[in-house]
């Protein structure tokens, strides 16, 4: 298949799976910038892809972003922003539109300022994580007793529920849409109840996000 936007693409043929919780039809696209990889998810009758399914599938993913990010770009919550590094009395960083600007006091270097992007990009994604949660309030099983970014999960593993209740991401969400995050902690607040994947389990997961299925797939490109 050749690249698509930037991607190399790869497809799958959506097969109708054992347990009527985890059955899609529809047309699914997902990107992993880092690998500069797409997968796009298509019935059956779709199968294999064609250009128009590939343009079809970019649509309805809403908002992806419109290429792998470049030099001088990174990635917030799947939106592309141009790193702006600016001199100036005190250090600080702050988003307008597609610009992150980062306030030094004097001229950094690479790892520096690869440093403060990604520091950005985290705090980011923990401050968007306790609004998610924040907004599903009661319906949550139960609260979670920490909630915090971790470094040293496997790109697989966007997230991990300990059975002391906290909640840990992998910071690699910063990379994709918020949806993608809203999954993922669906995901672990689910496991609060039930710390196995028991058909409990996927009954409170559609309780507290009925569309997760077709986010989950990013998991097959992770």
């Amino acid at each position: 298949m050749p690249d698509f936007r930037g991607f190399r693409v790869r497809t799958f043929r959506q097969a109708r799976a054992a347990l009527s919780e985890r059955t899609l039809r529809g047309r699914v696209f997902h990107f992993v910038p880092w690998k500069r990889v797409a997968g796009v998810f298509l019935p059956a009758h779709e199968f294999p892809a064609e250009a128009d399914a590939l343009e079809a599938a970019w649509a309805e993913a809403g908002a992806p972003p419109p290429h792998p990010p470049e030099p001088g770009e990174t990635l917030c919550l799947g939106q592309i922003l141009r790193v702006r590094p600016l001199f100036a009395g005190a250090e600080d960083a702050w988003r307008e539109g597609g610009d992150l600007f980062l306030a030094y006091r004097r001229k950094p270097d690479a790892e520096t300022l690869a440093a403060r992007v990604e520091a950005f990009r985290r705090d980011a994604l923990l401050s968007r994580a306790q609004a998610i949660l924040t907004g599903w309030g009661d319906r949550l099983p139960r609260q979670p007793t920490g909630l915090t970014v971790w470094p040293r999960l496997r790109n697989r593993t966007l997230g991990q529920c300990l059975r002391t209740g906290e909640i840990r991401l992998n910071p690699r969400l910063a990379d994709w849409p918020e949806a993608i995050l809203e999954e993922t902690l669906a995901h672990e607040a689910a496991h609060l109840l039930e710390f196995n994947h028991s058909p409990r389990f996927w009954r409170a997961l559609g309780a507290l996000l009925p569309d997760w299925l077709p986010r989950s797939l990013v998991h097959y490109l992770a």
